[in-house]
């Protein structure tokens, strides 16, 4: 069986960081850090900056593909998979708070 690979982790990711942005009600939010950036920046812009992170981070991921050496490409394709599983389980965890604290 084959695992997925690089893009479907990062699809997974930019999903659900979406997913993330529509199950968010600003009223809820106990995150001080989150208050903040919203508070400096508001809502929306806030969010097209979480969106543009996830982008940059598939950029770098494409840029050290393209530059990296067989060996050393190696190495940066499990540290980006390991990234990538760490910050999709935290973004499953954010979003079922979300679901669920807008359930309640």
């Amino acid at each position: 069986m084959r695992l997925p690979s690089l893009g479907t982790w990062f699809l997974l990711l930019l999903s659900l960081n979406a997913f993330d942005i529509f199950t968010t009600t600003p009223a809820h939010e106990i995150n001080p850090v989150t208050l903040y950036v919203w508070e400096q920046l508001g809502f929306s812009l806030a969010a097209w900056l979480k969106i543009g992170l996830v982008l940059f981070f598939g950029l770098l991921c494409v840029i050290a593909r393209k530059v990296a050496s067989l060996d050393d490409w190696k190495f940066a394709k499990k540290l980006f998979l390991g990234l990538l599983k760490v910050l999709v389980a935290f973004y499953v965890f954010v979003v079922l708070v979300n679901v669920v604290g807008s359930t309640v």
